[in-house]
């Protein structure tokens, strides 16, 4: 694994296990005064240090997942005749996979419709790769009507999702003596959602549960009768290889990607949008009591998802890379 120097790899891939390299490399930041040229002067040193890293570790594939910490990667696996295998996660590719897919083996979407922004790479729809403790799960059935809900905004939390929950929440559960909420709202909001909580009635509270993050987020979505996130491509292939229904509020800025990411689920009937700015108490109130005096249409939005869902797509991009890799093995060889 090769992550970006003082970035969350360092915390997460050692903590799983993993040996871990680091580069000194951040983003493009073209609208500040040098940004451009600082960041081309540091992918060259970057990518130097990548060079020196393959030849000491001589590996026969090199897998890219995206954004600018696998560019000196890719680039330098390039150009030692490495074989390459892309992973694009979002509907529509970033400026990493359109700069590199040209020249990868292949590229591995989460995303049908993401070949044709890359017209001249081998894109195999492979699905997202799905995590360990997701595939291990088993999803709890629909039953005959929506009494759970689990709201995500990832581990920092997502704010105006947060604002919504935490302003509509004492209606819905006032509303509905069935009803619980699972709420996690991440770290920044910590201490605001906190104190809603500890405003609600003893009889409402014993039916919210929230935490800044839980260990457990693959077996609490498998619980849930309907997910409320962001529409990062991982969250929504994982909530639809568990067949859930979703509400999505797609993050607004980084171009907007989170809304091509939902467009074939909404289109299918498995997710509804509310956009960000338009993200109220009042209308997600309305939409989630909508979902609850609807069990049939509930329903419909579980199945849909369900059947979007693809639970083996680790299993398509493990192969990918292995015939990626025989395929360095066997140039290197003649």
């Amino acid at each position: 694994m090769v992550g970006r120097r003082d970035g969350v790899a360092e915390r997460l891939v050692v903590a799983a296990g993993l040996p871990l390299e680091t580069l000194d490399v951040s983003g493009v930041h073209a609208g500040t005064p040098g940004g451009v040229a600082r960041a081309a002067s540091q992918l060259t040193r970057a990518t130097l240090e990548a060079r020196r890293l393959l030849r000491r570790m001589r590996p026969d594939v090199v897998v890219g997942s995206g954004g600018y910490v696998s560019v000196p990667v890719v680039v330098a696996a390039l150009a030692q005749q490495i074989p390459v295998v892309l992973l694009e996660q979002n509907a529509v590719p970033g400026r990493a996979t359109r700069l590199l897919a040209r020249r990868a083996r292949a590229v591995a979407s989460s995303f049908a419709e993401t070949a044709r922004y890359l017209p001249h790479a081998r894109v195999v729809h492979t699905g997202n790769p799905i995590r360990a403790e997701v595939r291990a799960v088993t999803p709890g059935p629909i039953g005959d009507r929506l009494r759970s809900i689990l709201v995500t905004g990832g581990s920092q939390g997502a704010r105006r999702i947060n604002r919504a929950v935490t302003g509509s929440m004492v209606k819905l559960l006032s509303d509905d003596p069935e009803l619980r909420i699972v709420h996690q709202c991440g770290s920044l909001d910590r201490a605001v959602v906190a104190a809603a909580a500890a405003a609600l009635p003893p009889a409402l509270a014993a039916r919210y549960t929230v935490g800044d993050f839980f260990d457990d987020m693959a077996a609490r979505m498998a619980a849930s009768d309907l997910v409320i996130m962001r529409a990062g491509g991982s969250s929504i292939a994982e909530c639809s290889a568990l067949g859930r229904p979703m509400i999505v509020v797609p993050y607004p800025h980084a171009g907007g990607h989170q809304r091509h990411n939902a467009t074939p689920y909404v289109e299918a009937g498995a997710a509804m949008v509310i956009d960000d700015a338009e993200c109220s108490p009042a209308r997600l109130g309305a939409e989630i009591n909508a979902l609850i005096a609807d069990p049939p249409r509930w329903r419909r939005m579980a199945a849909a998802s369900a059947a979007l869902g693809l639970p083996d797509a680790t299993d398509s991009v493990v192969r990918l890379i292995v015939e990626a890799a025989g395929s360095g093995r066997r140039s290197r060889a003649a």
